[in-house]
This record gives structure tokens, C-alpha cells and sequence, in this order.
């Protein structure tokens, strides 16, 4: 399943999540998706590109 929380303007927050789980969100919009490629389209529709945040090498929290 996946998420998508937005203003709309400039904030797109998204991502997979199990199924059963709920997104507690600021933005005054929140949609669940089936299908990554849903989530993709409604992100397109925003003029927005999907990335996928496992395609980077994102820095992680040191360890302690």
C-alpha cells in the first residue's frame, strides 16, 4: 500500500506503508493507493516526479 499527504502546492509527502497502517499527516490531504503506479500518477497529476528514496545514497544516524 502507499500514501501520498499533500497541501497540494509544495509539500508531497509519500511512501509504502503495510497494509492496515494509518499516516497521521499535518497536510489537509492524505490518499492511500493499491498500486505504486496510482501513487505515481496522482504525483504526475501535482507536476511532481516520483523518487525513490532507495535509488540514493541517503546518509544514516550514527550509530552509538
Amino acid at each position: 500500500m502507499w500514501y501520498l499527504a499533500t497541501n497540494e502546492i509544495n509539500v508531497f509527502h509519500y511512501g509504502e506503508i503495510s497494509d492496515n497502517a494509518v499516516v497521521t499527516t499535518g497536510q489537509p490531504k492524505l490518499d492511500y493507493f493499491d498500486l505504486k503506479e496510482d501513487l505515481v500518477k496522482s504525483l504526475t497529476s501535482y507536476g511532481q516526479i516520483y523518487v525513490n528514496s532507495e535509488e540514493f545514497d541517503l546518509p544514516t544516524a550514527p550509530e552509538e
